[in-house]
């Protein structure tokens, strides 16, 4: 078959919390997919900020979470319209596969780089995809194979896309991948096993971004505090740069000290946002955080030492919450003197808290594009129009 034309797209959604808090960020997980097919001539378009060129590609990839189903599925009409012959593979934190594969031909789960290169390398020669792990088809689902070791990907490529379409000029990276916690609110979309790319690897990326006109960087791991001796590697490469970072994606209060944020202050960075979720010990306990007040107090008094600006993440909304404990929590971010962010707790389909739901709450007939924006579930100690009240009120206080 050849060179086969792929367009990864990135469809038109509703801010998320995370792009409200960050700005738009660009579409990391299509360009590691996009730089792990180089013998493809890929496309990778983000329908954010851009709009559809729809040409005749043999493949379409379309990124799909949760909140942009609907989004994915209006795309996927307009390529089976225009595109007719060319395959539709979805993949992305939207866990259940039978919502994919109303509008796609194949569904990747999971880790995408390695299996979505087997697929495309089944398309050319002709062979049967049906024994490539976390695959699914209309005839086939296949379980997902180990954790990839991602030292071995190669790097994210992001092909025409200016980062300038993104404000301001900031470059984004995921350097590791999973974390070995069990909160009850998290798909785990890597899995629960810790994985980092080399220190050299993570250096080299951010060379690349700051030569495309990135002048600050993201590092979007759910845990970059996880392997010190990485960090201090990271931290050494960094210092050549003279680029300011940050970790505004949450990472945890029981995995710093006070010598691993000095080191990391020195290198650039500006700024931590942790995960705190609930000033609350019960509410703490049920969500499975596995951190304490004293921990984050701890914590956020050492990243203050070393001259990181500290913020916090805090849900409103967890299991056990009520307008109550969201004031035990406002008061807990306001002695701390600290930004709290405050977001709706959002249970998604095959997490620890949607079932907690099913037992104690009643689901609301939320669309999923709305899940982030409204409450999706209530209780009788919490209505949904409390949860609101209370979301402005704790945003008024903490913002």
């Amino acid at each position: 078959m050849g060179e086969m034309n792929v367009a990864l797209i990135h469809p038109d959604v509703p801010q998320s919390e995370d792009e409200i808090l960050l700005g738009l960020h660009p579409p990391v997980g299509l360009a590691w997919l996009a730089g792990n097919i180089p013998e493809q001539s890929v496309s990778v378009t983000d329908l954010r900020c851009e709009h559809l060129d729809m040409g005749q590609w043999d493949i379409v990839g379309l990124s799909c979470q949760t909140v942009s189903l609907e989004a994915c599925r209006q795309v996927a009409a307009i390529t089976r319209e225009e595109s007719p012959s060319s395959l539709i593979i979805t993949g992305g934190h939207h866990s259940l596969s039978r919502d994919l594969l109303d509008f796609s031909d194949y569904v990747v789960k999971g880790e995408g780089e390695i299996t979505f290169q087997r697929l495309l390398s089944s398309i050319e020669t002709g062979k049967d995809p049906s024994t490539i792990p976390g695959l699914s088809s209309q005839v086939f689902n296949t379980p997902q194979g180990p954790p990839a070791d991602i030292t071995t990907l190669r790097a994210p490529e992001y092909g025409e896309i200016e980062l300038r379409c993104y404000h301001p000029n900031e470059g984004c990276m995921v350097t590791s991948r999973g974390c070995p916690f069990s909160c009850v609110f998290c798909t785990h979309p890597f899995g629960y096993t810790w994985r980092g790319r080399l220190p050299a690897q993570v250096v080299a990326e951010a060379e690349d971004l700051i030569s495309r006109g990135a002048r600050s960087l993201h590092i979007l791991d759910d845990l970059f505090t996880w392997d010190h001796s990485r960090v201090l590697a990271i931290c050494e490469g960094f210092n050549s740069l003279q680029v300011p970072w940050d970790l505004p994606n949450g990472t945890r209060v029981d995995t710093v000290n006070r010598s691993l944020l000095t080191t990391m202050a020195e290198s650039g960075c500006t700024r931590i946002l942790y995960g705190i979720e609930s000033g609350v010990p019960h509410i703490l306990k049920l969500i499975k955080k596995q951190i304490t007040l004293e921990s984050i107090e701890k914590a956020i008094k050492m990243t203050k030492d070393a001259g990181i600006e500290v913020e916090g993440l805090f849900m409103i909304g967890n299991p056990g919450d009520t307008y109550e404990t969201i004031k035990n929590s406002v008061e807990f971010a306001k002695n701390l003197d600290i930004k709290g962010h405050f977001s709706l707790a959002t249970p998604y389909p095959g997490t620890e808290f949607w079932k907690w739901v099913e037992v104690h709450g009643r689901f609301l007939p939320v669309p999923y594009a709305m899940f982030e924006q409204v409450p999706v579930f209530e209780t009788d100690e919490f209505s949904s129009e409390d949860r609101l009240s209370a979301l402005h009120w704790a945003r008024e206080e903490c913002g």
